[in-house]
C-alpha cells in the first residue's frame, strides 16, 4: 500500500516545524489537524496520510508495528475514497514552484564536499569471541541505524598528501577527528542520542599511513582509537564508548577525487542518553561502518543528524 496507493515523503520534523517558508507552512497546516499541534515549538513527529491539498486523513506516531500501520493506511484510503471527485482527480491541486526557501533550515552537502554513509549496529560475541548481530527488543535496536558524515572540499583534500612516499605517517586533521568522534561514534540504534561534548572525548588517536602512491593515485590506511565518556573516570561514566577504528581511503589521481572511504569502528558501548533509553546492560559491542555515498539517490542528500546545529557540526 505504501508503494502503490501513496506517495511517500520523508522529512525531519525538527526542520519542518521551524522553517518559515511555503513548505514549512504546508507541513504545519497538516500537522495542526492532528493531535500534535506543536504548542510551544514541541515535536510534531509522526506518520501523516494526507491529500495533495493538505487534508489530513490519518495519523500515527512513529515506530509502530507493520500490522498497526496497515490499519492506518486502510483507514486513510477509506477516507480518501469518500472525498468528492473534485479533490481526488489528477491535477485537482496545482503546486507552485518554490520561490522562497528558509535558508536557516535548509541543509545541503558542502559544495565540492564528500558525503559518507554511516551505519551503526548493536553486536554480540559468541563463545569464541566472534562478533554477530545482537538482539535488542527496544525501538528497533537490533537494526542498523543510518546517518551521513559530511566533509568539506578543503577537509577531504587535506587527507591526501601532496607529496608522500610509501610508509609515511601523519595524523588525521583534528577537525575531522572531532567531527567523527563527537557526532558519529554514537549508539543511535534506538533513536536520537545526545551528541558527545568536546570535553567528553577523553582520548583519541587517528593516524593515516601511505600504503601505495604513484601516478594512479594514493591509498591510505587509517588506524585509530578513541575513548568517549560522560565522566573523566570512564569507570564511573554513565555513558561511554571505547572504540578502535581501521579503514582505507583511496584517492584517484585521474578523477581527482576520493573513490573509496571505508572505515569500521568496533568497541564496547554502555549507557543511555535522553531519547535512547533501553540500552543493553553493561558494556556491549557496537559496530559503526563508514562508506562513500554514491550520490545518485535522494537519500544520499539527507543531512547528518548533528547538522541541525550546522556551525558546531562543521566546527565553524
Amino acid at each position: 500500500m505504501a508503494k502503490e496507493d501513496f506517495i511517500a515523503v520523508s522529512a525531519d520534523d525538527w526542520y519542518q516545524r521551524r522553517r518559515e517558508d511555503a513548505e514549512g507552512e504546508f507541513f504545519r497546516s497538516v500537522a495542526n489537524q492532528g493531535p500534535r499541534k506543536g504548542e510551544g515549538g514541541s515535536t510534531r513527529q509522526g506518520i501523516y496520510c494526507f491529500t495533495a491539498g493538505g487534508r489530513l486523513l490519518a495519523f500515527k506516531n512513529a515506530g509502530q508495528a507493520p500490522d498497526v500501520m496497515r490499519e492506518v493506511f486502510q483507514d486513510a484510503l477509506a477516507k480518501w475514497r469518500k472525498l468528492p471527485e473534485s479533490e481526488r482527480r489528477p491535477g485537482a491541486v496545482t503546486v507552485e514552484d518554490v520561490s522562497r526557501v528558509d535558508a536557516r533550515y535548509a541543509r545541503t552537502p558542502p559544495p565540492g564536499g564528500l558525503v559518507v554513509s554511516v551505519f551503526a549496529r548493536s553486536l554480540d560475541r559468541d563463545a569464541t569471541g566472534e562478533l554477530f548481530d545482537a538482539s535488542c527488543k527496544v525501538g528497533g535496536g537490533d537494526e542498523a541505524s543510518r546517518d551521513h558524515l559530511w566533509l568539506t572540499e578543503a577537509e577531504w583534500r587535506s587527507l591526501v598528501p601532496a607529496s608522500a612516499t610509501k610508509g609515511d605517517q601523519f595524523p588525521l586533521p583534528a577537525k575531522v577527528v572531532e567531527r567523527i568522534c563527537r557526532f558519529h561514534l554514537l549508539d543511535n540504534t534506538r533513536g536520537e542520542p545526545s551528541m558527545w561534548g568536546r570535553e567528553q572525548i577523553r582520548s583519541r588517536t587517528f593516524t593515516l599511513t601511505v600504503e601505495e602512491t604513484g601516478p594512479a593515485g594514493t591509498k591510505l590506511r587509517l588506524d585509530g582509537s578513541a575513548l568517549l565518556a560522560t565522566n573523566a573516570d570512564a569507570g564511573k561514566a554513565e555513558r561511554g564508548y571505547d572504540v578502535r577504528l581501521l579503514g582505507t581511503i583511496q584517492f584517484d589521481a585521474a578523477k581527482k577525487q576520493i573513490t573509496r572511504f571505508d572505515i569500521v569502528a568496533v568497541g564496547d558501548h554502555w549507557g543511555d542518553s535522553t531519547y535512547t533509553r533501553g540500552s543493553r546492560p553493561g558494556k556491549t559491542p557496537l559496530g559503526i561502518a563508514f562508506e562513500l555515498a554514491h550520490g545518485d539517490s535522494p537519500a544520499d542528500r539527507v543531512p547528518p543528524q548533528a547538522a541541525r546545529e550546522i556551525r558546531e557540526y562543521l566546527g565553524n
